[in-house]
């Protein structure tokens, strides 16, 4: 359970484009035909470079740097790959799509598997919607003045670059646009999206599964014939 602990740091959560500065409360609510969960933050932003707080539901802490990600629950924080939060899928897709962002009011992005809406008031984004099938995810923000800087909060982490987790796991979270992981039993189960907008559900245990990954194992319970290959294929198992 420890090591599920572990890797769950980085599950919990999924390219900044324009250079700006802000401190915020963030709060995000999802929604499904079954439940609603909420997670609750604090961020620093710096041109492109983020600390984030989780408040809530886990007390877990990730900094992104240049293009180094760490994650912890102290003020040491070890190398993870890339995290991506809503904001980031936004800009992210505005950037693919030629979108500015430089607006005010609301935009709206269509894919074939999902949709996202921002707001924008006074030159701050207030509200980013996702909807995908019946699954509804909102982050809305807070901003609020802070007597730190970006880098007096930064100055009190260490950085150790090495991962608790195998890169192999944590790659396959790369093949997804977005996912969302909790505990059933005693495992981490990962529902998931892949590129090609169909649904993907993994399941991540430290004593048993079909596939040994490091000190985890891995059992595919659904996805694309594609999507499974290029699973196999990250964790080095074609079989």
């Amino acid at each position: 359970m420890k090591k599920l602990f572990l890797l769950s740091l980085f599950v919990i959560f999924t390219i900044t484009l324009f250079s700006f500065s802000y401190h915020a409360y963030r709060f995000t609510i999802e929604y499904t035909k079954d439940r609603q969960y909420v997670r609750y933050e604090e961020v620093y932003y710096k041109d492109g470079d983020k600390i984030v707080f989780v408040k809530s539901p886990k007390k877990i802490i990730w900094v992104k740097l240049g293009d180094k990600y760490y994650i912890g629950t102290s003020n040491e924080l070890k190398l993870c790959p890339p995290i991506k939060d809503l904001e980031d899928i936004f800009f992210e897709y505005a950037n693919f799509h030629g979108i500015s962002l430089d607006f005010d009011g609301e935009i709206t992005i269509s894919e074939k598997a999902f949709t996202l809406k921002a707001l924008k008031i006074d030159g701050w984004i207030r509200e980013i919607i996702r909807k995908f099938e019946s699954v509804v995810t909102e982050m809305r923000y807070i901003y609020t003045p802070s007597i730190y800087t970006f880098d007096e909060i930064l100055s009190k982490f260490k950085f150790v670059d090495e991962s608790d987790v195998p890169e192999a796991i944590y790659n396959i979270f790369n093949l997804f646009l977005w996912f969302n992981a909790e505990y059933v039993d005693d495992a981490l189960k990962v529902y998931a999206v892949d590129k090609n907008g169909d649904n993907v559900l993994i399941e991540i245990s430290d004593k048993v599964g079909e596939y040994k990954v490091g000190d985890y194992y891995l059992t595919i319970l659904e996805s694309s014939e594609k999507t499974r290959e290029d699973i196999l294929n990250e964790i080095g198992n074609n079989n």
